[in-house]
């Protein structure tokens, strides 16, 4: 299937869970949260989610690394739709300020910019992936371009309420492969 098909299908899908089937996918995929070990990690790239978009509720992924993994440093995102570039802002769970870009996605107002090569993990958002670690985003290439900049031994993981589709067809030469999806049943390896 072509990503501009999976994004309509998939986007509905996520539109389409009621609210007690979404928290419940959400406290599946904090369990396989629990199954990774944080320690060999220090930094942390994560997006904060889009709500209206009921994506995966990365507050709740926050909330769990304040408690079970207190030692990695956490970044987010603050995106310039002019150049289509990312800056990496230290993440704190007490004090840092967040608003809602034209997009309505929060980010940082302030804060510690973190250099690209000090991150070790990035958290990608996606709307679907295949069994071979590809992904359909949003359509924007935000994310392809950041993680071309980043160290080329970055772990790159997605996060996805459902399963992968067998084959996304039009891929790209810009298109970076996943190491990981995290599931609500499953942990995918590629």
């Amino acid at each position: 299937m072509d990503k501009a098909s999976l994004r309509i299908h998939f986007l509905n899908k996520r539109q389409g869970l009621s609210r007690s089937k979404y928290w419940m996918l959400m406290d599946r995929l904090l369990d396989q949260f629990k199954q990774i070990d944080w320690l060999e990690y220090n930094t942390v790239h994560i997006f904060l989610p889009i709500k209206k978009y009921k994506e995966i509720d990365t507050f709740s992924i926050l909330n769990y690394f304040k408690f079970a993994a207190p030692q990695l440093q956490i970044v987010i995102p603050r995106t310039n739709f002019e150049t289509f570039e990312m800056e990496n802002v230290l993440y704190d769970h007490d004090y840092t300020i967040l608003a809602l870009n034209k997009f309505d996605i929060p980010e940082p107002i302030h804060g510690k910019l973190i250099a690209k090569d000090q991150i070790d993990l990035v958290f990608v958002p996606l709307l679907a992936f295949d069994r071979h670690g590809n992904r359909a985003g949003y359509g924007k290439g935000f994310y392809d371009r950041f993680l071309s900049k980043c160290r080329p031994d970055v772990k790159k993981i997605g996060i996805s309420f459902f399963e992968p589709v067998d084959e996304i067809s039009d891929l790209n030469e810009f298109d970076t492969k996943l190491d990981f999806c995290i599931c609500p049943d499953k942990i995918w390896q590629f």
